[in-house]
C-alpha cells in the first residue's frame, strides 16, 4: 500500500511539474505577442538598438513588473518616462505580469 501511495505521488507531482512547465511556455508566448509594441524601441530579442532605451533581455521578473507599474502610477518621471507612462496606461495587470515574463526569460526558452 505505502508503495502504491509513493507511486501515485510522485507520478502526481510529474504531471503538476509538466502542467506548470506549459503554462510558463503559454505566458511566454503571450508576453511575446503583448510586448511586439515594447519591441519598438527595447528591441525583438530585448537588446535595444537606440541608446536611450534599456535592454530587457533576462532582467528580474519582479523589477520589470515593479518598474511598469510605478510608471502607470505616475512614479517614475525622470528621463523618458513620459513615454514609458503612455504604453503602461494601456496596461493590464495581468499584461504587465506577462511581458515582464516574457522579457525576463528571453535567452531561456527550451530549445525545439
Amino acid at each position: 500500500m505505502r508503495l502504491f501511495v509513493l507511486i501515485i505521488l510522485g507520478f502526481s507531482a510529474n504531471v503538476f511539474a509538466q502542467d506548470n512547465s506549459v503554462s510558463q511556455d503559454t505566458q511566454f508566448e503571450v508576453g511575446k505577442a503583448k510586448a511586439k509594441v515594447c519591441m519598438t524601441c527595447h528591441g525583438e530579442d530585448g537588446i535595444s538598438t537606440l541608446d536611450p532605451y534599456p535592454n530587457l533581455r533576462g532582467q528580474k521578473l519582479g523589477y520589470l513588473i515593479s518598474s511598469l507599474k510605478d510608471y502607470k502610477a505616475r512614479e517614475r518621471t525622470s528621463g523618458l518616462a513620459i513615454l514609458m507612462q503612455q504604453q503602461a496606461d494601456s496596461l493590464s495587470d495581468q499584461d504587465i505580469e506577462d511581458i515582464s515574463y516574457f522579457f525576463s526569460k528571453i535567452g531561456q526558452e527550451p530549445q525545439q
